[in-house]
């Protein structure tokens, strides 16, 4: 519950990039008291991330975002072309023309510091969360009770104290909430230096509007690199750095324009960032100390052909943010968090290890990779891929064969409306009939004490009902498909065990 004191907080978030940002404004409709700390006074003015999917946009939607930020992406189906040194197409990831399972487009390209405005203008709709920049944090005690922490204001010798009793961190890569939690990590097999590089296109420009309208990875041994298509206005190279290169000429202007030279002069756009990275693929094998939590960048980090970097981080906060609500508001044991570092951590291995597979793609070319990597155990060979969907790891779903513990589609009906926006973030169920009030007093308490919002299946609910064997469906407020239930009668037992899970945290039981 919200507390009086102005420095003891429920929750304190570390950063304010899109993912704490993301976890803010989901937490901003519960009944609790959010401090969120960002070493920052200003945003980040030059470009990072580029890419979400429509799962991601769907996360914003359910944050009350959505339209804000679709005025500020630019959504594409053109997919991702894998080439090689002849320029002939060796693997495609599909695009996806007109909305996707998830009620958005699945494809969306933006310009970060735009995002970040965006998703802090939509705190400034929270009384309940204080925010505070150019604050850094210099020192984390983790207490039976509390958790303090002291920052340094603004880069001077002013300090500043605050309590909370969860500590979220959403700090990055070299995270200082993460030292807290002393664990090593898995390595999923790449660890490279690239160098990136932002122009942004100047009007007029005739080379640059002759350029795909879509990312193409050049798969040449000789010189692997990446081209993205963000905007019009914008466009962005990854390089990668061989063992012969001079480090130091790579950022170089003149060196720069010598590896562009084949698409494009400094007439044609200017260089608004050039910087090199080391891509890693990680995944921390602890994210959870007592009350002190991890969420992207300071869990795992990916390395970018898939684009997913981010996405996984906002799926972070999906997963995080209703849980966090329900444990503050008691209704559930402070061990609910533990599921979602299993369900989570099981989730991003998936994608992460799927970029690596396009990462050594793109470094080899070699069609047998490709083979080996894509086309295994298929029917249909095929040089066609998409982004998958795994199945979460174990935690707050009921046990069995997909689509349980997978997201669940959204439905957009003839007139424009979204199914999730029946309860933003809340809890789901959909139902081939209006069952309400055959429902017995202790399915009805259930359903209140949970505030999960019963709805009578449009039609294309029921075909997708149908495709399940299914009489019933619980979605949970992340999206992810809880439990089915076949009959009325599977209904209630559904509606028990969810109960049941909830309160006892009897992870992944089967539903008989």
């Amino acid at each position: 519950m919200m507390s009086s004191n102005n420095n003891s907080f429920d929750v304190i978030i570390v950063g304010l990039g899109p993912v704490g940002s993301v976890l803010a404004n989901l937490l901003g409709n519960y009944d609790l008291s959010i401090l969120v700390l960002e070493k920052s006074k200003e945003i980040h003015p030059a470009p990072r991330a580029i890419h979400f999917d429509g799962e991601v946009m769907r996360v914003f939607q359910n944050a009350g975002l959505a339209s804000k930020i679709r005025s500020i992406a630019r959504s594409t189906h053109k997919g991702m072309h894998f080439v090689g040194r002849n320029n002939e197409t060796l693997l495609v990831r599909k695009g996806f023309e007109g909305v996707g399972d998830q009620g958005w487009e699945n494809n969306w390209y933006f310009f970060q510091p735009d995002l970040e405005k965006t998703l802090r203008a939509g705190l400034r709709r929270f009384s309940n969360i204080t925010v505070r920049l150019g604050e850094n944090v210099t020192h984390i005690k983790d207490s039976d009770s509390k958790i303090s922490v002291s920052t340094q204001v603004d880069l001077s010798e002013e300090e500043s104290c605050y309590e909370g009793t969860w500590m979220i961190g959403c700090d990055g890569a070299r995270s200082i909430v993460g030292e807290k939690i002393p664990s090593g990590h898995d390595n999923l097999g790449l660890d490279e230096k690239w160098l990136v590089i932002d122009l942004k296109i100047r009007e007029g420009s005739i080379r640059a509007a002759k350029l795909p309208d879509y990312t193409i990875q050049h798969c040449d041994p000789e010189r692997p690199m990446t081209r993205c298509y963000i905007s019009s206005l914008r466009r962005r190279w990854e390089i990668m750095i061989l063992p012969g290169d001079n480090i130091e000429s790579m950022g170089q202007t003149k060196f720069i324009w010598s590896l562009l030279e084949p698409w494009l002069s400094p007439e044609d756009a200017d260089i608004e960032r050039a910087q090199i990275y080391t891509f890693h693929s990680l995944i921390r094998k602890e994210w959870k100390n007592d009350h002190i939590v991890l969420a992207g960048d300071s869990a795992h980090q990916s390395p970018p052909f898939l684009g997913q970097g981010l996405c996984a981080g906002i799926r972070d906060a999906s997963a995080l943010a209703w849980r966090l609500g329900l444990i503050l508001e008691k209704k559930v044991s402070e061990k609910t968090i533990n599921s979602y570092v299993e369900e989570r951590k099981s989730h991003v291995r998936e994608f992460i290890d799927l970029a690596v597979k396009c990462g050594k793609t793109i470094k080899s070319g070699d069609p047998k990779l490709i083979s080996k990597y894509f086309q295994e155990g298929t029917e249909t060979p095929t040089n066609v891929f998409d982004f998958p969907k795994p199945q979460l790891g174990l935690g707050d779903w009921v046990k069995g064969v997909s689509p349980l513990g997978q997201i669940s589609p959204q439905f957009l009906s003839k007139d424009g409306f979204l199914s999730d926006n029946y309860a933003l973030y809340k809890f789901i169920m959909f139902q081939r009939h209006d069952l309400k009030r055959l429902f017995s007093r202790r399915h009805q308490k259930i359903i209140q004490n949970w505030g999960i919002c019963i709805v009578k299946a449009t039609m294309d609910v029921e075909k997708w009902l149908n495709l399940l064997g299914a009489t019933a469906a619980l979605i949970r407020p992340d999206r992810y498909l809880y439990g089915i239930a076949s009959d009325f009668e599977e209904v209630g037992i559904l509606l028990e065990h969810f109960e049941c899970t909830m309160l006892e945290g009897e992870k992944n039981r089967r539903l008989h």
